[in-house]
């Protein structure tokens, strides 16, 4: 790492001292290949009087790889020189332009003391102006550590290459020394990839041997950090982004399927690239990233983020994919979400250099990611390429995010930032500009994609549940990590969408498209949900990091989220597991003078049949109105529901019986009982007759609470009680969820306004 000071006390004359020793090496290998070809090759080579037979055979070949070695030594001290002369050059010219900046500082009226620090030189104690100008002196400051940033960049560049000259062969001679170091086979291979990326974009194309190269480059070098830093210093940030727009191009709509194939890979690596050449120290432990930002790698990170902040709002054109000139925002995460692995403090600082682009409290416009739908009289992004294309770049970043459930939390952490709640409540989500007809002609009116704050919803649910969003399967997905911080987000959105009777994550709310997400966010906090409902009453602790929902109306939360095939599936099945895990409890820990098992048992039963109780009504007046109004819509929404209901209720059930202690028997008759009550039961006609099916199936709904309250008993009794005791805990606990399921029997579908 070079300092302020090293830079500007070092003239680098020593690097041409050096040049002329390898310069001289090089002469020296030379009179000592002259002499060998004269007075021992020439002199036995060819003269049979003198020497014949295999032996004069053998030695011919040996001297002839003798005089190859000295002609490969002679071009590798050549080598080196000019790579020392070279390096001379750039180095000083960027030294130069460091002392240009020191002296134009000095000409504005600012000190610049020996370290580099910059100060106000005429100080004027309490003057107005004088505070004003220790902010340019602060800017000046980040001036000259940009410039000792490209003094150490051209430095590591330096030292890679002699490495690269040093220790390669030229595979040629078989011998010890490199004699391809003035060929490009030496020019360092991030150098290299960089000078193929930039004649892909340049020219438009690349030779069917450059593009094995340059994807032989980036593969074998795919987790090597100097590589990917030095691929991105000779890209740099435009570079980068050009060649993103380039990719995006033939990634749309046009292209043929080899060509898209050729780009898909190239957008792969390059995420990659970036993800490891961002690498920094974690959010919390290690090096303190105060001291890690003046080290070689945090200049070169905090150089680059900078230029990316900058070109972040720039303007590219995009043929193949639109007319309209897209972001270098949209284009960076466009590439982004084609990959993983990002450091958790990389995803921050993009996001917040995406927020200070858009949020007009930071200065940056709301509609700056606008862009038009396809039409007839244009060439605007299609639904395919909607599907592929950050139109949001913030939206995309947070989908990316979701992969890091610390970065996730960290960033809607409420306690540390405003983040979750500009996201929630004064952010804009519609970007799409889209044609509509009207009785006076065409309007733009600005909508919102599918999937607009899709990537919001999944850094929510990674960042309260500790799970990474993206996983395929339940057996792949780790078990609960909940953490303070995610516990505070989780809070704070229950808090918010528990308003308003729930209005938020309504059928028509902003944010119903995440109540599946919400659903399993819920379903990780079950413990607290009960607790809460039931306003203190509780068997056990609920597991820690706990969140404190006191303060909202869990009801209206839970009543929403009720109508949702999903979120129900997920918070029943948690419903009834953490039932039997509190069942469970009550039936193997020691009872006081004070209470009895019975007492035990209905404060554990009881929390869990209000929400029963709540879903039911939620769900079930959801297919009576649904049924009403387009009961075919709503079959639909349960074949697409149902086409993974083994991973919805696996999952559900999985995530709160990992760590605690319930018999597989519950979870399979669990799972067994809710695809029997949803699968065999919503999936009808209703019709007409939608009332009358809709009270049956809250009976039904009342019936399998009660079932899976005493069909809990069974199982944690494990054939421990007779059957007089264990039929009065049945009765018990029949009793609590009775008093807690609504204290109603039946079922009256909701008054219909007119």
């Amino acid at each position: 790492m070079l300092s302020y000071r090293e830079v500007a006390e070092q003239d680098f004359g020593a690097l041409i001292s050096a040049a002329e020793s390898w310069e001289r090496a090089a002469e020296g290998f030379g009179e000592a290949e002259a002499d060998h070809r004269t007075r021992v090759h020439h002199a036995t080579s060819g003269n049979a009087e003198v020497w014949s037979g295999l032996s004069a055979d053998a030695a011919t070949d040996r001297f002839a790889a003798t005089e190859r070695e000295l002609a490969a030594a002679q071009e590798e001290c050549r080598g080196i020189a000019r790579l020392l002369r070279d390096g001379e050059a750039e180095l000083a010219r960027l030294r130069g332009r460091l002392m240009s900046l020191v002296e134009e500082a000095r000409a504005a009226g600012f000190a610049v003391n020996a370290e580099g620090q910059v100060s106000v030189a005429d100080r004027q104690p309490n003057d107005p102006e004088t505070q004003r100008l220790d902010q340019v002196a602060a800017e000046w400051r980040l001036e000259l550590d940009r410039a000792v940033s490209l003094v150490s960049a051209a430095d590591m560049s330096l030292a890679l290459e002699l490495k690269d000259a040093t220790t390669g062969l030229d595979l040629m001679g078989g011998g010890i020394f490199n004699g391809a170091a003035l060929t490009d086979a030496q020019v360092p291979a991030g150098k290299q990839a960089a000078d193929l990326a930039l004649r892909l974009h340049e020219e438009g194309e690349l030779s069917e041997q450059e593009w094995f190269e340059l994807n032989q480059l980036m593969a074998s070098h795919a987790d090597d950090v100097a590589f990917h830093r030095m691929l991105l210093t000779e890209l740099g940030a435009d570079g980068l982004l050009a060649l993103s727009a380039q990719v995006a191009g033939h990634l749309g709509d046009g292209g043929d399927e080899e060509s898209r194939h050729r780009y898909a890979i190239l957008e792969q690596r390059l995420a990659n690239t970036v993800a490891v050449a961002t690498r920094t120290p974690a959010l919390d432990g290690g090096i303190p990233y105060g001291q890690w930002i003046h080290t070689e790698e945090g200049r070169f990170y905090e150089s680059w983020m900078s230029d990316i902040k900058e070109m972040g709002t720039e303007r590219y054109e995009v043929p193949g994919l639109t007319d309209q000139r897209v972001t270098g925002y949209q284009l960076l995460t466009t590439v982004l979400s084609s990959g993983e692995g990002y450091p958790s403090r990389f995803l921050q600082d993009m996001a917040d250099g995406i927020r200070a682009a858009e949020d007009p409290s930071q200065g940056g416009s709301r509609d700056i990611w606008r862009l038009r739908a396809d039409s007839g009289a244009w060439d605007g992004l299609s639904g395919t390429e909607l599907g592929r294309f950050a139109l949001d770049p913030m939206n995309t970043i947070l989908d990316v995010m979701a992969g890091n459930p610390e970065a996730s939390a960290a960033y809607l952490d409420p306690d540390r930032n405003d983040n979750l709640d500009y996201l929630l409540n004064d952010r804009e989500w519609a970007h799409l500009s889209m044609e509509a007809a009207t009785s006076v002609g065409y309007h733009q009116n600005v909508v919102e994609t599918a999937d607009s704050r899709w990537g919001m919803a999944n850094a929510l649910e990674s960042a309260t549940t500790g799970i990474p969003v993206g996983t395929e399967s339940p057996t792949e997905n780790p078990a609960l990590h909940r953490t303070e911080e995610g516990a505070r987000v989780m809070q704070h959105v229950v808090e918010a969408f528990a308003t308003r009777d729930g209005a938020l994550i309504s059928d028509d709310g902003d944010w119903s498209v995440m109540r599946p997400q919400l659903g399993r966010m819920t379903a990780a906090y079950m413990g607290d949900f009960q607790d809460a409902i039931s306003m203190g009453v509780r068997t056990m602790d609920p597991p820690q990091p706990s969140a404190d929902f006191g303060r909202s109306d869990l009801a209206s939360f839970l009543s929403q989220l009720g109508r949702d095939p999903e979120a129900y599936g997920y918070i029943t099945a948690s419903q009834q597991a953490y039932t039997a895990m509190s069942v469970d409890y009550v039936l193997h820990t020691p009872t006081g003078p004070e209470t009895t098992v019975t007492d035990r048992l209905n404060n554990a039963v009881w929390p869990g049949a209000i929400i029963a109780g709540l879903m039911a009504d939620a769900r079930i007046t959801a297919v009576y109105e649904d049924g009403i109004a387009a009961d075919e819509a709503f079959n639909e929404n349960l074949d697409v529901w149902m086409e993974f209901s083994g991973l919805v209720l696996d999952e559900a059930v999985g995530k709160i019986t990992d760590n605690l202690p319930v018999g597989g028997s519950f979870v399979e008759w669990g799972v067994e009982a809710l695809k029997e009550s949803i699968d065999g039961t919503l999936r009808r006609d209703s019709g007409e007759e939608a009332a009358e099916v809709a009270d049956d199936l809250y009976e039904e709904s009342y019936a399998d609470a009660i079932a899976s309250a005493e069909r809990a008993v069974t199982v944690a009794a494990n054939g421990e009680y007779d059957e007089a005791v264990l039929q009065n805990l049945h009765n018990s606990v029949n009793r609590a969820v009775q008093s807690g399921f609504g204290m109603r029997i039946g079922w009256k579908p909701p008054e219909v306004t007119e």
